[in-house]
């Protein structure tokens, strides 16, 4: 008789067990630190590859990183994915690094991936952003010229410093800001991989979350002198007639935008400081020559506003200007179709603290 309750109460304690699962409290080995991630768009499919670069152990027979690679639909598809196909547990919190392919940036825009981001408070929304010429995979899988750790070069070189002070270094959470705000569009470095390097090109410009345009060096320099408030520049080209090229040593400069607010008859006045220290060459004169470079911003600034109004971009965000002093409810959609018809007044000031170092 108690052999014959014994078996039945066995059976129900093992059926009991076998439905409980026990999950390991991971170490530290366990855990995938993903630094920086990228974008892809597959044209064939029209979907959407999502690659992440994780740092390894250092060994002798093994790399300092590795890439894992899927493809969905949708960002948040590709994401889950992931979480299947590694061996690890991602740790996502430490992104530091965003890149998007040129094809990706026109094809899908950063709407997505913004609001995926956003609302997922595991993400950083602080990851730099860059544009890559190529795919953007090839960039995090790439072998550099005496750089062991891939993604400790490329996190170094999307980190805002004073020599690349050119490049529209811009986090996620700027970018999404931006072209929410209604008063203004995001701008992102534009990456290129050459010779085993990596280097920028320029910037991007989107309009409406996608790619619209790229500018040269030099343009983005001009950008850079209208975007920031107080702006400080390494070195500048200037192309000036009768001269070869003049390049600037280093360049402080401070912008105000005084406008009317008046949406029906938009006008705003454009006040550039710009500090000189130090020129490639002697250009004569302190008078004649702060002359000749005020005169050489002037026309570059004009032309570059009349460029972006055409397109319909504002990049410097001109719009956040006329947002203080409009009155009544601002609209994006208002400001988009009145910015290439805002009349401009540009006024530009420069002093040279240093003279040129030849003739």
């Amino acid at each position: 008789m108690k052999y014959t309750l014994v078996i039945p109460v066995l059976m129900i304690c093992l059926v009991q067990l076998s439905g409980c699962t026990q999950f390991q409290q991971p170490a530290i080995e366990d855990y995938a630190l993903v630094q920086i991630v990228s974008f892809d768009y597959i044209e064939s499919t029209k979907e959407t590859k999502v690659s992440v670069l994780t740092p390894q152990v250092i060994t002798r027979d093994k790399e300092s990183n590795k890439v894992y690679e899927v493809t969905d639909a949708s960002i948040a598809g590709a994401i889950n994915k992931l979480s299947m196909k590694m061996d690890k547990m991602i740790v996502p919190s430490q992104l530091q690094v965003g890149l998007v392919s040129q094809k990706y940036a026109k094809e899908k825009g950063l709407k997505e991936l913004a609001e995926y981001f956003r609302y997922n408070p595991r993400l950083s929304m602080n990851m730099k952003m860059a544009v890559t010429e190529e795919d953007a995979v090839n960039i995090i899988k790439g072998k550099y010229m005496d750089e062991p750790k891939t993604n400790v070069y490329i996190i170094s070189l999307l980190t805002p410093r004073f020599n690349k002070s050119f490049a529209a270094f811009a986090n996620l959470h700027e970018v999404d800001y931006r072209a929410s705000s209604g008063a203004s569009d995001p701008t992102l470095p534009l990456l290129r991989k050459e010779n085993q390097k990596l280097s920028f090109k320029g910037n991007v410009l989107f309009r409406d979350f996608k790619m619209h345009q790229t500018l040269s060096a030099n343009q983005s320099n001009i950008l850079q002198l209208l975007k920031e408030r107080k702006g400080k520049l390494f070195s500048m080209k200037m192309d000036l007639r009768e001269h070869k090229p003049v390049y600037t040593r280093t360049m402080k400069s401070k912008v105000r935008y005084i406008s009317n607010g008046d949406l029906s008859h938009p006008q705003v006045t454009i006040r550039l400081d710009i500090q000189v220290d130090g020129l490639s060459v002697n250009l004569g004169p302190p008078g004649t020559s702060e002359k000749r470079i005020s005169q050489y911003f002037k026309d570059e600034v004009n032309q570059l506003i009349a460029g972006l109004q055409k397109e319909e971009v504002d990049a410097i965000g001109m719009g956040e200007a006329f947002r203080k002093a409009h009155k009544g409810t601002w609209s994006g959609e208002v400001w988009r179709q009145t910015f290439p018809k805002v009349i401009y007044q540009t006024e530009v000031t420069t002093e040279i603290t240093e003279g040129g170092m030849s003739q």
